[in-house]
C-alpha cells in the first residue's frame, strides 16, 4: 500500500512537472492574448508611479465585473513577484487548476473513474489557453470546482455547504461570465434529467443571484441587440476538434482518434462497464447547444467553442470502465507525455524570433507613444507576434492604443483620444493608417508583418530597428504651421 502511494505521488509531480515546463522554461510564453492581460495589470499598479505616465493615459474603472480573474490575482501577486513572474504564477495556476479541477469532478460523480480521468490533461493546455484566453481558463477549472461541490450538496445538503457554494459560484462570476453561464446551463440539465425537486432548483438557482445581480448593476456586456454571427456548417464540423487541438496537426486526429479507440475498448466485453445516463443527457444538451450558439455575439467571439471542454468532460463522466481503466490509463497518460513534448518543443522554438522582437524594446526610449501595426492570418495559438509589443509597456512604460479597455469588463480605461485603425483588431488592413495621423499622434511605430506599408512608414520616419518581418521607425514630426502665413 506504501508503495502504491509513493508511485502514485510521483506520477502526481511527473505531469505537474511536465505542465509547468513550458510556463518556466522559456523567457516569453508564446500565447496570443497573454502580453496585454499582463501589460494591463502592470499599467494599473503603476498608474500613480512617477517613473511613468501612465496617468496621462489611463485611469483604473473597477467595478462589479466578469472577467477580472487575472486582474485581481496580479493584484495580489505583484505585491511579492516581479509582472512576469507574477503572470508565471497565474498561468501556472491556470494550467494544474484546470486537469486537477475537472478530475475532482469526476470523481465526485465516481470515485473510480482515475482511468478516464487522465484525459483531462489533455486539455489542461487547450486552445483557449494557448490563445492566451486565461480568464476563461481559470473560470473552467473553477466551474468544475463548483460543479463538484454541488453535487456533493445535492447529496447531503446543509447550510455551511450551501455558503460555500454561494461564495464560489459569486467567484466564478468574477472569474468570466462564460463560464458561470456554462456551470448554470450544465446544472439546470442534470437537475432536468434527474428530476430535481422544486427546492433543489429553487435553492441552486439561487446560487446565481450575486453573480446576476452584479451583472445587471456593474457589467451587462452583451445586453440588448447586438450582431450575431453564425459559422458556416463545415466551419462548425472542423471547429468540433478544438477540444483537442495543439501544435501538431498530426498528434490531433491521433489523440482523437486514440480517445474513441478508448471507448471501444472499455466497453468491448466489458461486464463492469457502465453508462451514466444523467451525464450522457448532460453531454447530448451541450453537444445541440454547441450547434446553436452564434460565432459572434456584440464584441464577444468563439462563443460557441466555449462548451467545448466542458462536453468533453461530460463525455468522460458518461461511462464507467470498472477495473479494465487500469490497463487502458496508458493510453492517456502516453498522450499526453507525446502531448506536452510538442507544447514544450513549440515554446522553445518560438524563443529565437520572440527574442528578436524584444531587441526592438531598446530601440525605443521609455514612455514613448508608441502604435503598433500588426498583421497575420496564422492559426491564433500560432500567433505569439499579435500583442507581443505589450511588454514594451512593461519593460519600457510605453503607451499604446491597443490595450484591452472594454466597459463592464476590463477594470482599466483608455483616457487619452489617439488615433486608432480597426486594422489592428482585425490583424488585416483592408484600408491603410492614417499615416497623417499617426505622424501626429505617435512618436514611434512597431510594424509587424506588413512590409507593404514599409514605403509610406518610411515617408514619415526613420527605421531604427529590423527584425524578421518586424520594423520599428521612429516618426519624423512635421514642422509647425507657420502662423503668419
Amino acid at each position: 500500500m506504501r508503495r502504491r502511494r509513493w508511485l502514485r505521488a510521483a506520477l502526481l509531480v511527473a505531469i505537474a512537472a511536465a505542465l509547468l515546463a513550458p510556463i518556466w522554461g522559456v523567457a516569453f510564453p508564446p500565447l496570443l492574448d497573454y502580453p496585454n492581460h499582463l501589460a494591463r495589470a502592470f499599467v494599473l499598479q503603476h498608474l500613480h508611479d512617477p517613473a511613468y505616465n501612465f496617468g496621462k493615459f489611463y485611469r483604473a474603472d473597477w467595478g462589479l465585473y466578469p472577467y477580472l480573474g487575472m486582474d485581481a490575482s496580479l493584484v495580489l501577486l505583484r505585491r511579492m513577484l516581479p509582472i512576469e513572474t507574477a503572470g508565471r504564477v497565474f498561468l501556472s495556476l491556470c494550467a494544474l487548476g484546470l486537469p486537477a479541477a475537472a478530475w475532482f469532478f469526476l470523481h465526485e460523480i465516481d470515485p473510480d473513474s482515475d482511468a478516464t480521468a487522465l484525459w483531462v490533461l489533455l486539455i489542461a493546455h487547450n486552445v483557449f489557453f494557448l490563445e492566451g484566453f486565461v480568464n476563461f481558463d481559470l473560470g473552467l477549472a473553477v466551474a468544475f470546482a463548483a460543479l463538484a461541490l454541488w453535487l456533493r450538496w445535492l447529496r447531503n445538503r446543509g447550510n455551511a455547504r450551501w455558503f460555500t457554494l454561494l461564495a464560489i459560484f459569486t467567484a466564478l462570476y468574477f472569474v468570466h461570465l462564460l463560464s458561470f453561464a456554462i456551470a448554470a446551463l450544465v446544472m439546470a440539465a442534470y437537475l432536468a434529467l434527474s428530476k430535481g425537486s422544486w427546492r433543489g432548483w429553487a435553492w441552486s438557482g439561487a446560487l446565481g443571484v450575486p453573480g446576476v445581480a452584479a451583472y445587471l448593476f456593474s457589467s451587462r456586456i452583451g445586453l440588448g441587440v447586438q450582431a450575431a454571427t453564425f459559422r458556416a456548417l463545415d466551419d462548425k464540423l472542423d471547429s468540433l476538434g478544438l477540444f483537442l487541438h495543439g501544435y501538431s496537426p498530426a498528434l490531433d486526429w491521433i489523440a482523437r482518434g486514440a480517445l474513441a479507440a478508448y471507448f471501444l475498448a472499455a466497453a468491448w466485453r466489458n461486464p463492469e462497464f457502465r453508462v451514466n445516463w444523467r451525464w450522457l443527457g448532460v453531454a447530448i444538451f451541450l453537444f445541440g447547444l454547441f450547434w446553436v450558439i452564434p460565432f459572434q455575439w456584440g464584441d464577444s467571439s468563439d462563443l460557441d467553442i466555449r462548451v467545448l471542454p466542458v462536453l468533453f468532460v461530460a463525455i468522460l463522466a458518461s461511462v464507467r470502465i470498472g477495473r479494465r481503466g487500469k490497463i487502458l490509463a496508458a493510453i492517456p497518460l502516453v498522450l499526453f507525455a507525446a502531448w506536452m513534448t510538442s507544447v514544450t518543443r513549440h515554446f522553445t522554438r518560438q524563443q529565437k524570433e520572440l527574442a528578436g522582437l524584444a531587441r526592438s524594446f531598446d530601440a525605443v526610449p521609455r514612455n514613448a507613444l508608441v502604435f503598433p501595426i500588426v498583421e497575420g492570418d496564422q492559426d491564433p495559438i500560432e500567433r505569439p507576434f499579435t500583442h507581443f509589443w505589450a511588454y514594451g509597456v512593461i519593460r519600457r512604460g510605453w503607451y499604446s492604443p491597443y490595450l484591452a479597455d472594454i466597459p463592464g469588463q476590463t477594470p482599466m480605461r483608455i483616457i487619452r483620444d489617439l488615433y486608432t485603425s480597426d486594422g489592428f483588431w482585425d490583424l488585416t488592413y483592408d484600408q491603410p493608417p492614417d499615416w497623417a495621423q499617426v505622424q501626429e499622434d505617435y512618436e514611434y511605430v512597431w510594424a509587424y508583418g506588413v512590409s507593404r506599408f514599409s514605403a509610406p512608414l518610411a515617408a514619415i520616419g526613420d527605421r531604427v530597428y529590423s527584425f524578421g518581418a518586424l520594423e520599428v521607425y521612429r516618426v519624423r514630426k512635421p514642422p509647425p504651421e507657420n502662423p503668419d502665413r
